[in-house]
């Protein structure tokens, strides 16, 4: 592993270690409100979003796995967000 490589690994796993406790005290500070609850969301779709690219080493790929890949977090958490939002206007 070359030098430049494992300074990019150590940046990548810091933000994804920051995202990570920032999610955490996000979610347990927010009480369930949707504003944390969609701050929360978004924050493990930037990781995903970094783990995709990064760890699976997509980044510099184009194609339909990539795209794929790429969608899947963001339905999956659409979904939750709906719930979030379903449950908290039902009550």
């Amino acid at each position: 592993m070359t030098r430049q490589a494992r300074e990019q690994f150590i940046a990548t796993l810091a933000m994804l270690l920051t995202l990570a406790l920032g999610g955490a005290f996000v979610g347990g500070l927010g009480g369930g409100l949707l504003v944390p609850i969609a701050a929360v969301l978004v924050m493990a779709y930037a990781k995903g979003r970094i783990v995709i690219l990064d760890f699976l080493e997509l980044r510099a790929q184009r194609g339909v796995l990539r795209s794929a890949l790429l969608v899947w977090p963001a339905v999956l958490l659409s979904l939750a967000l709906l719930r979030a939002v379903a449950v908290a206007l039902i009550g």
